[in-house]
């Protein structure tokens, strides 16, 4: 059979224009158990996979979002996974090609917390444990309660770090996990600093295109 252009391209074109199904639903159940406006915000395709940046804005503080987590009135389906991984495996039964969180941001009323995705699945499987993590290093975060983040990032890259001064040896890779770190811009200063999460504290270093 000779080969024809013109259906390889319209081919091509239903591949990375194709319809997730369920979707709407997901971004339902996400809005109900996280009190929120959830959008998708961007998906990347490929011929077999997609992947989705999703937005979620609630109206609560940060501190206020974290308490109602810890207390299971927030954030929670009843079951040790998250509601976002339970929707996600819904989702993924609906369809035939895999689909994955690429990048999640909760716009609260004082701070917004940008999570990216450093393997498969890791956001949905992560995201109650990188909660306890922002919650247990609240304290240090916010330098003993005297200033607020308004911006979190989880976690940060080699690429976004110049000219790092200490810890050198430890930020030579990409993350393999959420518990190394992350980037916060605080209300006092003005530009973003690097937080150590297994150390608790600040650390030297520049950051640069944190948002990207």
């Amino acid at each position: 059979m000779p080969f024809n252009f013109e259906n390889f391209i319209n081919n091509s074109k239903l591949e990375y224009t194709k319809e997730i199904v369920g979707i709407d639903t997901f971004l339902s159940s996400l809005g109900f158990h996280y009190f929120s406006n959830v959008q998708l915000n961007n998906k990347h395709i490929t011929f077999n996979s997609i992947s989705l940046v999703l937005e979620v804005s609630c109206n609560l503080d940060l501190l206020e979002l974290l308490s109602h987590f810890n207390t299971g009135r927030w954030g929670n389906s009843g079951t040790e996974e998250s509601p976002l991984q339970h929707a996600l495996e819904i989702l993924n039964t609906k369809n035939k090609y895999n689909i994955d969180i690429e990048e999640l941001t909760f716009f609260l009323n004082d701070t917004s917390i940008v999570i990216k995705r450093i393997y498969d699945k890791s956001i949905p499987t992560q995201l109650n444990d990188i909660l306890k993590q922002i919650a247990f290093n609240y304290v240090f975060l916010t330098r003993g309660l005297t200033q607020k983040p308004y911006e979190i990032f989880v976690p940060i890259f080699e690429d976004s770090i110049e000219n790092m001064e200490a810890n050198e040896d430890q930020i030579n890779t990409a993350p393999k996990t959420y518990s190394e770190f992350w980037g916060i811009y605080l209300d006092k200063d003005d530009e973003a600093s690097i937080y150590d999460v297994l150390k608790n504290t600040y650390v030297s270093g520049d950051l640069e295109f944190l948002s990207e």
